[in-house]
């Protein structure tokens, strides 16, 4: 699993990170950042996750990823910090806790600990790998090896085990994960059906437990 900007972070330098913030809640849905929005605050996130998409002039809207606890939210325009809007909005998709503090105290705090600072690097370099092996995968790949490679991505990074397996308790309709490997959500329906009938996945309601997560990989090389 890799590492979240917390988890990057030594232990002063997020100690002294979290004794900027105030503590806020967030219910489920509800928006914590909002696209074109240009206030200027950053928010780390402590519980619960939270779905960065964005809408296209067209009315749709493009799920990029899904955020974790020990994530940031806002630090790419804290650190751009020239007055343009928010890219992406960040949703709740389950009751959220963060710690928010303005984006000028984040920038003093990143001046005042270069370690952190390579965190940020570091957690930034992370996520914009996973983008661009999504727009490989969204060329090269089928839907059905796209969603394998999105679900053992997935397990990686939220995965919980249980005894029937490694369960994504994340809750995304078919439409947002269709999204996330840009795809249908005719076609994602029929590849969870192609996954199941192989008995490398289970499904539920907006829930996915990985049965064979070495054998799903393997379908998500094409092996």
């Amino acid at each position: 699993m890799s590492g979240t900007f917390l988890d990057l972070l030594s232990d002063l330098d997020r100690s002294d990170l979290l004794s900027l913030g105030r503590p806020r809640a967030f219910r489920r849905g509800a928006s914590i950042v909002v696209q074109g929005d240009h206030s200027d605050v950053v928010l780390v996130l402590m519980r619960g996750l939270v779905k960065v998409a964005l809408d296209t002039d067209d009315g749709h809207e493009i799920v990029l990823s899904v955020l974790r606890p020990g994530d940031l939210i806002g630090e790419f325009e804290a650190v751009d910090h020239d007055g343009g809007p928010r890219t992406a909005s960040n949703v709740a998709l389950e009751a959220v806790d963060t710690r928010v503090m303005t984006g000028e105290a984040f920038r003093c705090y990143l001046e005042s600990h270069p370690g952190a600072a390579l965190a940020l690097l570091r957690a930034i370099i992370h996520r914009l790998r996973n983008a661009d092996q999504r727009r490989i995968d969204s060329g090269s790949r089928d839907t059905v090896r796209r969603l394998a490679h999105l679900l053992a991505e997935l397990a990686d990074e939220h995965g919980r085990v249980t005894s029937a397996g490694i369960d994504i308790d994340i809750p995304l309709t078919q439409q947002e994960l269709a999204s996330l490997v840009a795809s249908s959500r005719e076609s994602i329906v029929r590849s969870l059906r192609s996954l199941r009938s192989r008995r490398l996945v289970t499904t539920a309601r907006r829930r996915i437990t990985i049965r064979d997560l070495a054998g799903l990989r393997r379908e998500a090389d094409g092996q």
